[in-house]
């Protein structure tokens, strides 16, 4: 029994380490949006750039380091937390499909919406 599950550690480890996710590379640019009210985010040359409320409130920070979550990564500051979950997502609007679930905590206030690949294939 003890050699069964000294075995299972190290395949345990690997899998964690293959699902872990280390937020948007660098060079890269990622983007997220939600409705009601109307919001868009972007995350790109070590910032992330927030436009809440149809253009009312604005947020730009420096993007720290993000953490790794059960299924995507997050960002936190002062301000903003960004929450990035890997999962099929639909804007309530239009229906496009995106690979990602966004939430977004813009001082205090929640909002959620979709972001990351466009995932015609998921339209609705």
């Amino acid at each position: 029994m003890a050699t069964w599950m000294t075995s299972l550690v190290p395949l345990a480890a690997f899998a964690a380490s293959a699902c872990a996710t280390q937020g948007i590379a660098a060079g890269e640019t990622y983007t997220a949006h939600g409705q009601e009210p109307g919001w868009a985010l972007t995350i790109a040359d070590g910032r992330i750039d927030y436009i809440g409320n149809y253009g009312e409130k604005r947020i730009n920070v420096a993007r720290p380091d993000p953490r790794t979550t059960f299924n995507g990564h997050r960002y936190e500051t002062p301000r903003l937390i960004v929450d990035v979950t890997h999962g099929r997502c639909n804007d309530v609007m239009s229906g496009h499909g995106y690979a990602d679930q966004v939430m977004v905590i813009a001082d205090g206030e929640t909002y959620r919406g979709c972001g990351g690949e466009r995932r015609t294939d998921w339209d609705n």
